[in-house]
Formats: C-alpha cells, sequence, structure tokens
C-alpha cells in the first residue's frame, strides 16, 4: 500500500468532471437539509447554520490542512478534512466562550490558527502554493448515492422528534433531551458540571455537545434545530465523504475511493438469522457517533502521511490535537487506533524494524492522549462500560435475539457469531497482508487492527445502554477502507477463471442471507439449537465458496483464492442484508398518547421550560417535581430517571431532574441497565425539592434558596400544591406546567 501524493492535471474535461462531482455532493447536502426543513427546521435557519459551520469550522480547518498536506491533493479532502479539525477550533474555541460567558468569542477564536498560518511567510507560502488535484465526475455522484442510505434513518427519526409538537402527548427518542441538556451546559456555562444534577462531575464525551453549542452560538439557531433537524441532515454526506477521501489518498484510486464511501453506508453486517440489525457509522439517536468519523478519518491522513514521509512540518502536532478530538467525541473513537497502532507496532517488530520507532513513537502519543482525555474529560470515569464475557454475550445481537445465553456454550455462540457477523463488512481487508508491499506497511495492520478491536469491544464489555456497540459502529469506516483497499489487491491478482469464481461468492453472498432460513425456517427466540442450525447452513454456502475457488485457484494459490472468495461473499451478504433492510418499512405514524405513557412530553411542557430560559439568568438554578419518564414519585417507586426535559428547554442548571448517565450513577449500579432505575443517592435532598412543590414551607424554601435555586418548575402531572406563595410568585403558567420564581427569605 503506497500513500499516494496526487499529480496534478489539467484538461477542461478533467476540471468539468470534477467540478461537476463537486457540486453533486453540495447539491446532496442541500437536499438532506431541504428535508430537515420540510419536516420544521425553518429554511433561514439553515442557510444560517450551513454559512456558519462552513465559516468557522471547515475554511479554518481547510487552510490549516493545507499548510501540511503535500502540495497537491483533493478538494473534497480539503473539505472532509478541513471540517474535522476546524470542528475541533470550534468545540475549543467553545469551552473558552461558556467558561467566560462570553458567546462572541465562539465565533471569532476558531480564526486564530489561520491567521497565524498567514502570518508566518513559509506557512503562507505553503497554503497559498497548494494545488487540487480532479476527481472523476461520478466520485461525488457515489458519494451521494451511498449517503441516502441513511435515509430511512433520518425519515424515522425526524417523524419521531418534532421541533413542536401537534397537541396532545407525544414519545421523542429517550435520549434526545439529554443531549440537548449536555449542549446548553456547554454553551452557556462550560464543562463545569453535569447540567441535571447539580454539583455532579460532567464525566463524558461532551465534545460533540460543545460543537451543537458552538454551532447554535454562532448561527443563531436553538439547540434542538441544530440536534434534531441541522446535524443529522449534514452527517450523512460526511461520513461517507470521510471514508471516501481516505481511500482515495491511500490507493490513488478514484474507483477504490468510491467504494471506500459506499461500503460504509451499503457495506451492512452479514445476517443469516433473517433479522435486522444496526449497521450503519452514523445513529442519528447518538449524535456522538457521527462527529467522530471525520475526526476519525483524518487521524488515519495524517498517520498515513507521515509513514510516508509527506506530511508538511508541524503536521504531526494535528496527532495528539485529534486524538483528544477522537476522544473526547465519543468514547469508542481512540480505543481503535490504540489498538491498531498497537498490532502495526508488533507487525512492524517481525516484518519492518526500520519504522518500528516511528509506529512506536505513533502509539506512545494517541495512548497519552486517551490516558489525559480519560482524566481531563471522563474524570476516570467509565461511563458505565465493564468488562465480562457473560454479561458481554447476553447484549450482543445473538445474545438479545435468543434472549438469554445462560450456559459458557451458549455465550461463546452468542459472542463468536456476532463477531463474525460485524467483521464481515471488513472481511477483504483481511487480504492486504499476502501482498508484501502491503504487509511491509503499518496502515494495513493499523485497519486492521481497528476492524478486530471493533468486534473484540462487543465480545468483552457490557453497558447499561448497550453503548459497547458502538465500538463495532465505529469500526465501520476502518472496515469500508480496508476491504475497498482488499478488494483492489484481489482484483489485480486474480486471473482468468480466478475472477469468476470470486464472481461466483458474490452471488452465493446474495444467497447466504436467504438459504438459512429459506432452509431451516425463521429464527425463533430462545431456540439456541435452531440458531445453531441457521449458522451451519451459512457456513455451508461459505465452505462451497471455498472449495469453487479452490477448484477454479491456478497451481500455488487455491488457498489464496477460496480465502477471496470466502471474503468476498462476506462483503456481498453485508451488501444484501444492508440493501433488504432498505424495504422494512419506517415507523413514521407516530400518533398522540396518554400523557402518563413512558417518557411522554408535551409542547405545554416545552413552553414552560422555555419562558424559563427567555426571562431567568444563565447561571440560575431550576428545581423540578418531575425526574422519571413516568410520572410517579422516586421515592416510593421503581423509576426510570432518564427525564432531562426541564435541563433541555431551559438551558439552566437544575438542582436534580434525571440522574442516568451520570459518572455517580454508573459507579453505583456498574452491571446491566440498573444505572437507569438506581435511586438519587441524596435522598434529603429529593425530599426537599418534591416536598416543598408539595407543602411549601419557609425552613425549605430558605434551603433551597441556600443551595441556589431561583426557578421552581412544576409539572401538573405530579401532585403539586395549589400554590407555592409566599415562598415563590407564579410567573407562567399552562395546563401542563406552570413556572414559580423563588422569593428570597426575609
Amino acid at each position: 500500500m503506497t500513500t499516494t501524493t496526487p499529480v496534478p492535471t489539467t484538461g477542461p474535461g478533467r476540471a468539468i468532471g470534477s467540478g461537476i462531482s463537486l457540486v453533486v455532493v453540495a447539491l446532496g447536502l442541500t437536499g438532506l437539509l431541504w428535508y430537515a426543513v420540510s419536516t420544521g427546521l425553518p429554511a433561514a435557519d439553515a442557510l444560517r447554520a450551513g454559512a456558519a459551520v462552513l465559516a468557522t469550522q471547515v475554511l479554518p480547518g481547510a487552510v490549516c490542512w493545507r499548510a501540511v498536506r503535500p502540495r497537491a491533493g483533493w478538494l473534497l479532502e480539503d473539505l472532509v478534512a478541513g471540517f474535522a479539525i476546524g470542528s475541533t477550533f470550534a468545540i475549543a474555541t467553545q469551552v473558552v466562550a461558556g467558561l467566560t460567558g462570553a458567546g462572541w468569542l465562539a465565533a471569532v477564536l476558531p480564526f486564530v490558527p489561520p491567521v497565524v498560518l498567514f502570518a508566518l511567510p513559509r506557512t503562507r507560502r505553503t497554503i497559498v502554493q497548494s494545488r487540487t488535484v480532479p476527481v472523476p465526475w461520478w466520485f461525488g455522484v457515489v458519494t451521494v448515492v451511498a449517503a441516502l442510505g441513511a435515509l430511512p434513518q433520518l425519515v424515522g427519526y425526524f417523524a419521531r422528534n418534532r421541533l413542536v409538537y401537534p397537541e396532545g402527548a407525544w414519545l421523542p427518542h429517550i435520549d434526545v433531551y439529554l443531549h440537548q441538556a449536555l449542549a446548553s451546559q456547554l454553551k452557556h456555562r462550560g464543562p463545569t458540571s453535569w447540567p441535571t444534577v447539580a454539583g455532579e462531575d460532567l464525566g463524558y464525551h461532551w465534545f460533540t455537545h460543545a460543537w451543537i453549542a458552538q454551532t447554535s452560538a454562532v448561527s443563531g439557531l436553538g439547540l434542538d434545530e441544530v440536534l434534531l433537524r441541522f446535524m443529522p441532515a449534514l452527517m450523512p454526506v460526511l461520513a461517507v465523504l470521510a471514508a471516501a477521501v481516505v481511500g482515495l489518498r491511500l490507493s490513488g484510486s478514484s474507483v477504490l475511493g468510491a467504494v471506500s464511501g459506499l461500503l460504509t453506508m451499503a457495506g451492512g453486517h452479514l445476517n443469516v438469522f433473517g433479522l435486522q440489525s444496526p449497521s450503519l457509522p452514523i445513529a442519528t439517536d447518538s449524535p456522538t457517533l457521527a462527529m467522530g468519523v471525520p475526526v476519525l478519518m483524518t487521524i488515519v491522513l495524517v498517520l498515513s502521511l507521515r509513514w510516508r514521509g509527506q506530511l508538511g512540518r508541524g503536521g504531526y502536532l494535528l496527532l495528539p490535537w485529534l486524538a483528544v478530538a477522537a476522544a473526547g467525541t465519543k468514547g469508542s473513537t481512540l480505543p481503535l487506533v490504540v489498538a491498531g497502532l498497537a498490532l502495526a507496532g508488533a507487525a512492524m517488530w517481525v516484518l519492518d524494524r526500520s519504522r518500528l520507532r516511528q509506529v512506536l513513537v505513533d502509539l506512545a502519543v494517541v495512548s497519552l492522549s486517551l490516558v489525559l482525555t480519560l482524566i481531563v474529560v471522563f474524570h476516570g470515569s467509565s461511563a458505565g462500560l465493564t468488562f465480562g464475557l457473560p454479561e458481554a454475550a447476553a447484549q450482543t445481537f445473538v445474545g438479545r435475539w435468543l434472549g438469554e445465553v445462560p450456559t459458557a456454550r451458549a455465550q461463546a455462540f452468542a459472542i463468536g457469531v456476532t463477531a463474525l457477523l460485524l467483521m464481515s463488512r471488513g472481511a477483504a481487508a483481511f487480504a492486504l497482508p499476502f501482498s508484501r508491499a502491503h504487509r511491509r506497511d503499518p496502515m494495513t495492520w493499523l485497519l486492521i487492527g481497528g476492524i478486530l478491536a471493533g468486534a473484540g469491544g462487543v465480545a468483552v464489555f457490557s453497558h447499561p445502554g448497550v453503548s459497547q456497540l458502538y465500538f463495532a459502529f465505529t469500526a465501520i469506516p476502518l472496515m469500508a477502507v480496508g476491504s475497498a483497499l482488499g478488494l483492489g489487491v484481489l482484483a489485480r491478482a486474480l486471473r482468468g477463471r480466478e475472477r469468476w469464481a470470486a464472481v461466483f461468492a458474490a452471488l452465493l453472498g446474495v444467497l447466504v442471507v436467504f438459504l438459512p432460513t429459506w432452509v431451516v425456517g425463521p429464527f425463533e427466540p430462545g431456540n439456541t439449537r435452531r440458531a445453531g442450525v441457521l449458522v451451519l447452513v451459512a457456513a455451508g454456502v461459505a465452505i462451497l465458496a471455498a472449495v469453487v475457488g479452490a477448484g477454479l485457484g491456478h497451481r500455488g494459490r487455491r488457498v489464496a483464492v477460496a480465502a477471496s472468495c470466502v471474503a468476498v461473499l462476506s462483503i456481498a451478504g453485508g451488501v444484501t442484508t444492508f440493501t433488504k433492510g432498505l424495504f422494512q418499512p419506517v415507523r413514521v405514524d407516530w400518533a398522540r398518547d396518554d400523557t402518563r405513557s413512558t417518557n411522554a412530553t408535551t409542547q405545554a411542557q416545552i413552553d414552560a421550560a422555555r419562558w424559563i430560559r427567555d426571562h431567568s439568568e444563565v447561571d440560575d438554578l431550576v428545581m423540578t417535581n418531575r425526574h422519571c419518564t413516568r410520572a410517579v414519585d422516586p421515592l416510593t417507586n421503581r423509576c426510570d430517571s432518564r427525564r432531562w426535559l426541564v435541563t433541555a428547554f431551559s438551558e439552566r442548571q437544575s438542582l436534580v431532574e434525571g440522574w442516568t448517565a451520570t459518572p455517580r450513577a454508573t459507579r453505583l449500579a456498574p452491571r446491566g441497565r440498573d444505572s437507569i432505575t438506581v435511586p438519587y443517592w441524596k435522598p434529603d435532598i429529593l425530599r426537599l425539592n418534591d416536598g416543598f412543590i408539595q407543602a411549601p414551607t419557609a425552613d425549605a424554601a430558605a434551603e433551597l434558596w441556600r443551595l441556589g435555586v431561583r426557578w421552581v418548575y412544576v409539572d401538573s402531572l405530579l401532585p403539586h400544591a395549589p400554590t407555592l406563595a409566599p415562598y415563590a410568585s407564579v410567573r407562567y403558567s399552562n395546563r401542563d406546567a406552570a413556572v414559580w420564581q423563588l422569593e428570597p427569605p426575609p
């Protein structure tokens, strides 16, 4: 594998083709944003948000990238790396803006790095002399078509999570208002404490929320507009484009770059059970996952240029900077790079010790960045992630489909099969070591190490929210790029009839998705025996592909051709699984629900919280009597404490609203989903809080004032006094909620 330095080419045809590609990408982004507009985002707000990202993120980041990349490069690469680098500037500046209360800094400080670079003669000359190399017109078309694979996910998300709810009770996704509450903390006060529980550490990967806050602050959009509409529409194209330009840079081939982008979305996880499983590198209900893709791919770009001696002076500073950003954006991202570098170091020890020192230095830098982030950003919290094979097995795809895996044999089955299915998209990457040039390239082992770590994280860790699956989802771009490069190797290596064997294997890959359930019958929850037979039938199809490959392979190459056919079958099966999933119905009929349903939300509740936002100071403390997803007493009932609406829309620190996801909750209940229902560890505060709203007294009012409370949000579904006077004055009320301002004690 060689990291290609593109040679500038001339000619109106090439330039026009590249222009068409760029226009198509722009049209793809515009189309997804138009869909966001059609589902409630004002068109003017979409334009402002787009302008804010281009001006304060992409432009500064692209200038910095051009200062360190080879003289010749691709404009689309500049845009992807520019967004990745510029978004880290936005995050850093938003932290400063939040801590100081000077919101204007979020719009000004991102320009400091490019201004400094232009002020230095050497870097100014490098930036000005940078050249762009065209790509074929179809490169952008493939990118956009692949990005549209996220449209079903987007349709369901937009239908469920609205900017304005009609009359009645509705059921937004359980986590959206947690993300909004975290973004409000970063927008107004910086990473000082957990927004929904006063005094708790913000030990969390909050960088994405700082990005949301910066985009909101600069564009003037509401946090919910950025979170629920603008960001979900932006990220599909960015994620695909990030993988595509890395494949383009590593191979120098527009075809393999396009295949990298295509597999990122359409590669899929092979599924032989006739069931559907998530298989995208982005998740609309997990904004942190999407933001990690451009940063991860830019780290790969930096390492690839460094290992080829093509990284410009000072460019190495981007590695620790981006590494910290990757860890703080999505906790599952940087461990994959560490694992990949560790495997690359081991491989270089055996294969090419002249590169060993360089790889070990990179491993040390990235590992120290991870440790630093764990200490400074996560405050030492594991965020509920725990090691344990039985618990991990129960939370794998196969384990959850079966319902339970009580024996060691069942657990091994669940872990093994899930890991193989998750890695199917990256199967062709394992062909790279069979090429001498690729075998001696650390990038090969970085990609393979990341793939193995992605599946391994799912195999050995458990989490209350099953978030260990994000290791596999985060590894998807690495799988896509690795398989694209591996398919390129196979296309060059296979000759004559061997290529027909690969074509036959691809057809078997389509068949393997359907044949097991045709032969055995549909999957049955709890039926481990039938699940095993389904896997055996699929294994038989794979063996058939290997036998045909061995039979058509030339002498001395039969084992390699057989393995190549199995890899092609795996990828084709994953693509088939993804394509099959496109025809699954998307739920868009979210009807009115009962106000006492789990996580039921009304527009009136939101309006009351927004009234506090518009009439209070950013440092005011708010209290509320609603803490659980259902309107129950948390002191006497099993409380699912994933309720964050008041904090999210008031954008103020809460005394205590919902406490799930706090570092303290995950420490108290590290296993399973117990942290969701763990009782609040300060029952005296909870009694004071809810007791005052039910039966206000002078002593309670004085104590709440001493704690800093200034506003009281009363959810009408829960027991409450008809009046909080004379200790508080009503400022706003509607049928579902009331807002009271606490009076200072005499």
